[in-house]
């Protein structure tokens, strides 16, 4: 059976995967990774509608935590990642739905060694969003949520996260932000 490159024929109730071409799981990863983010936003402001932006904030860190504490393992046995270096532990942040390799949040890494490496966030899609609707939420998620949360998503608890440049930005040619990932010898 040829793959599909969509689903303009008839319904197929045995549908698989496998059915699909290359080109078309692309899109349809680039539409989830769309809807990944939106879910995360319409459930962080049901929250604060119903409760407040403190308890908003505090909820968001918790779930992503938790969230990158359950699944980003998987992500490294999927990917037989072994989790020694920072750099492992980089390749396995290359997989989640938010991840740095689709265009949400382009990067660039200066790696000064397997242990030490400087991440720099170019571009992030949140921060343009929220630079533009939610200014008020830049210092919580940015200052406050985002190094346990990338702490969890590195996956090695051995990794120290430093934020070495963080948001606000004067202007939207300067870089979104900028870390320093280091397991001590």
């Amino acid at each position: 059976m040829p793959e599909l490159e969509d689903l303009s024929g008839p319904f197929n109730p045995d549908l698989k995967f496998e059915d699909f071409s290359k080109d078309f799981l692309l899109k349809l990863m680039h539409v989830w990774q769309y809807a990944w983010l939106q879910m995360a936003g319409a459930w962080y402001d049901a929250i604060k509608k119903r409760c407040g932006a403190e308890v908003a904030n505090d909820c968001e860190q918790e779930a992503w935590v938790n969230m990158a504490e359950r699944v980003n393992p998987r992500y490294a046995k999927v990917g037989n990642i072994e989790l020694n270096t920072v750099v492992d532990s980089l390749k396995a942040c290359q997989l989640p739905l938010d991840n740095n390799i689709g265009g949400l949040f382009p990067v660039e890494y200066e790696i000064k060694n397997p242990n030490h490496v400087i991440l720099t966030v170019r571009q992030c899609l949140t921060l343009v969003f929220l630079e533009k609707s939610a200014p008020e939420r830049i210092h919580p998620l940015c200052h406050i949520n985002e190094t346990p949360i990338m702490e969890k998503y590195l996956i090695n608890p051995k990794i120290k996260v430093t934020a070495l440049k963080l948001p606000p930005r004067e202007s939207p040619d300067e870089i979104a932000c900028q870390w320093e990932f280091k397991i001590e010898a």
